[in-house]
């Protein structure tokens, strides 16, 4: 069947060809209608989005989520789904002129069509106690005189609440939010110009929020895409030429991998994918894993040319090992579809469907055109075979021969190595990450976090026990829910400011009696609540976010920082918090329900998953690749001698990961099991042609049958781990961390596959054959 395939794709070699063209330009045509997806909220995990504990009670354990009575709704789409950030600082805000610039730039941004509902300082009300009355003030004036900016400082300083929330705790910044649409780099552009006049006036202003850093994204997603794919070809074909010296050579990898791409980007299109921050590396991993089948080609074309084996017949006998190692690669990537985590199971799913394309393309595009080029000259043929390569693999076998009983000894210290580090590695989530330190945007966000103690709240909803009634309106109730508040803020150092109705309620009470608690008096709770609520219709703040109108569920805000490492949206800033949190549960009314939510919650409960994700994908290519290799070997102790590689190339990563202090991330995560489906082929190829040696010769020494495997098989393994990992090493010029060290990790994993595979794995077999023979002495002696 294999060689009547063949056989027709030479004898139809220009209708292949056609058809294949013909192909390309279907998907070409998908292909341009493929968008960038900058939506970095989109890449999260959406189940276990929160948690559920019991209040009143000393237990860490969550608890099942309370029925819903209520039909759950669909999300609208919003005209202004995003937000546009603004944190003015100046050491003379306090000013009449600084203060009338301000209020002038904020009108006109109000005015823009691109903006919506404004929050701020000047959006926001104050209490002040006048005789015995109290009265809510708001902090805006109609006109901005020296005496109303004084006062205006006057009543921040008094007022605790918008400390780290609205103004920052020097009081040199302003922070204002406002509602945003997706905006486009010229929309962003003409609201910068509108914030022009105060940069010229000296103050500091910082822009951030999600309507900024879809733009950026934007920006270098587009820029990584052209590079890395470019820098990766560059590279590959430069090792192929070095490699055959033959133009053959490099147009054919070239042309195929193009197809190859062109066909996965449309069939993404066609899938309803986009390019992401996760599978922007989709079309770099399709090229950089599927050039090497083109490797197998027209290295084995070469070799026969040699003894007079045409294209169909050398293309035959690689095939099988092309099949092998396609399958198990689409594995290693389909195994990521274990993952909680969609943007993770896009990548699999892309990259294996590319992956495939280029198998196919390799079993009928290059056939079909080497059959149809000129025949390889002498010059080629002396290059292939006493080429730099050829001495290197020499050299490998007197290694093996010599010191097989080291290089056993390194797997087990290898093994040693991750039984130790396995558990030590971290975990990153930080969207931030993605991003060059030195950009402006990243800068800007740091500054901003820092000044504002955070930008990324966390949430603690409690619910009233079932069947209360204004249950928070009771005096001791609050009171219990203020002293739990007070506590976990005293406790935690990273925890810079809280708003909750508790708090307001006990800044009320310091206001009208000089007093910091929560009222006894149920009667003067409940003036002092009224006033509180009494706010949110004055100003714009929305107090009705912290306590519900039939007042059952509380909501806490946290302002956090993390005060050890000084960042924003770190994992042991919220393991932390959340630590904290559940140590103090039993401080709350007994029977109430408390959720935990927010993005640092949800960062640290996504950080867990991704562990999951990582730890289930390699269990499942590992036991998926090693039932294909069964298959294909049918023989148990060849299957397990395939393992050896892949093992020791994630099991070496992990060591370098916890030396390096390198996190697990969104991208990262998967290293294990591609590494595991790629590298995988480099002992398909290497136990293939050993068991063949086994099957068609009589030599049973062991030492010489290693010996020629190795030299019949290390040229084409060490060609394609170096054209891959040449195009990994590429990832090296992206814009992103994460994509970078994906490079740098999948580069060392198939190196150490590589070398395994021509080190390690020999060695192994040599030593169970010995032993197997002073078994079998032993047992006739």
């Amino acid at each position: 069947m294999k060689g009547s395939f063949l056989h027709l794709v030479s004898k139809y070699a220009v209708i292949t060809i056609v058809l294949v063209v013909a192909i390309t330009g279907f998907f070409l045509y998908h292909a341009l209608f493929l968008t960038l997806d900058t939506d970095y909220t989109s890449l999260l995990a959406k189940d276990e989005m929160n948690s559920t504990y019991q209040g009143g009670v000393a237990t860490r354990t969550p608890i099942e989520k309370p029925p819903i009575d209520e039909v759950e709704e669909l999300d609208e789409p919003t005209e202004f789904p995003s937000s546009y950030m603004l944190l003015i600082e100046s050491p003379t805000l306090y000013t009449a002129e600084a203060l009338t610039s301000i209020n002038e730039v904020l009108d006109a941004l109000s005015e823009s069509p691109y903006l919506a509902s404004r929050f701020s300082l000047f959006d926001f009300v104050t209490l002040e106690k006048r005789g015995t009355r109290l009265m809510s003030v708001p902090f805006a004036s109609s006109s901005w005189t020296d005496e109303e900016a004084a006062l205006l400082k006057e009543r921040v300083q008094s007022d605790p609440m918008v400390k780290n929330y609205l103004v920052s705790e020097d009081l040199h910044g302003l922070f204002i939010n406002f509602e945003s649409v997706d905006l486009t780099p010229q929309m962003e552009a003409e609201l910068q110009e509108i914030l022009e006049p105060l940069v010229k006036q000296g103050m500091s202003v910082s822009i951030n929020g999600a309507a900024i850093l879809t733009n950026v994204l934007m920006r270098y997603l587009s820029r990584d895409l052209a590079i890395i794919l470019t820098l990766c070809l560059l590279a590959i074909l430069v090792v192929y030429y070095l490699s055959f010296r033959a133009k053959r050579s490099v147009l054919l990898p070239f042309s195929m991998s193009a197809m190859g791409i062109i066909w996965t980007f449309g069939t993404m299109r066609l899938l309803g994918y986009s390019l992401t921050i996760v599978n922007i590396i989709t079309p770099a991993m399709v090229l950089n894993l599927g050039s090497s089948y083109a490797i197998h080609v027209i290295s084995e074309y070469f070799a026969g040319h040699e003894i007079g084996r045409g294209v169909i017949a050398s293309t035959r006998k690689i095939l099988r090992t092309i099949l092998f190692a396609c399958l198990t690669t689409v594995i290693g990537f389909l195994s990521l579809l274990t993952s909680k985590t969609g943007a993770l199971k896009e990548f699999g799913i892309s990259v294996a469907i590319g992956i495939t394309y280029c198998a196919i393309l390799a079993a009928t595009y290059l056939p079909a055109v080497l059959s149809l080029v000129r025949k390889p000259k002498v010059h080629h043929i002396k290059t292939y075979r006493r080429g730099y390569l050829a001495s290197i693999v020499n050299g490998i076998n007197v290694l093996v021969g010599r010191y097989w009983m080291v290089f056993v000894v390194l797997w087990f210290i290898i093994i040693a190595g991750f039984g130790l580090t396995r558990d030590k590695i971290s975990v990153n989530t930080n969207y931030m990450s993605y991003l060059p330190k030195r950009d402006p945007f990243t800068i800007s966000s740091r500054h901003f976090a820092r000044t504002m103690s955070g930008n990324t709240p966390y949430y603690i909803t409690i619910d009233a026990p079932s069947g209360a009634t204004s249950f928070f309106l009771e005096p001791g109730n609050l009171a219990q829910v203020y002293a739990f508040e007070e506590k976990v803020k005293k406790e935690n150092n990273d925890i810079r400011q809280s708003l909750s109705f508790a708090s307001y309620v006990a800044f009320a009470n310091e206001v009208y009696s000089n007093e910091r608690s929560i009222p006894s008096s149920k009667g003067l709770l409940n003036l002092l609540s009224r006033m509180v609520l009494l706010l949110s219709k004055q100003g714009k703040q929305d107090l009705e976010s912290v306590i519900s109108s039939d007042g059952n569920t509380l909501t806490i805000i946290l302002q956090n920082y993390d005060s050890i490492e000084g960042e924003f949206g770190t994992i042991g800033s919220a393991e932390r918090i959340e630590d904290t949190i559940l140590d103090n549960l039993q401080l709350l009314p007994g029977g109430t329900i408390v959720t935990l939510d927010g993005e640092p919650h949800r960062a640290l409960h996504f950080s867990n998953a991704l562990l999951h994700d990582q730890q289930m994908s390699i269990y499942f290519s590992f036991i998926f690749v090693f039932l294909v290799v069964l298959i294909a070997f049918r023989s148990f102790s060849l299957s397990c001698y395939a393992l050896i590689p892949v093992l020791t190339g994630v099991m070496a990563n992990y060591v370098i990961m916890f030396a390096l202090n390198i996190p697990f991330d969104l991208i990262t995560v998967s290293f294990g099991a591609v590494s595991v489906g790629v590298g995988i082929d480099y002992a398909i190829h290497f136990l293939l042609r050993y068991r063949n040696k086994i099957d068609k010769t009589q030599k049973q020494d062991t030492a010489i049958l290693l010996k020629e495997t190795i030299s019949e098989t290390g040229r084409p393994i060490i060609l394609t781990t170096l054209s891959i990992v040449a195009g990994m090493l590429m990832f090296l010029f992206a814009s992103y961390a994460p994509v970078r060290i994906f490079g740098i990790l999948m580069s060392t994993a198939l190196l150490n596959c590589m070398l395994a595979t021509l080190f390690i794995m020999p060695s192994m077999i040599r030593a169970v054959s010995i032993l197997k023979e002073r078994g079998l002495r032993r047992r006739f002696s």
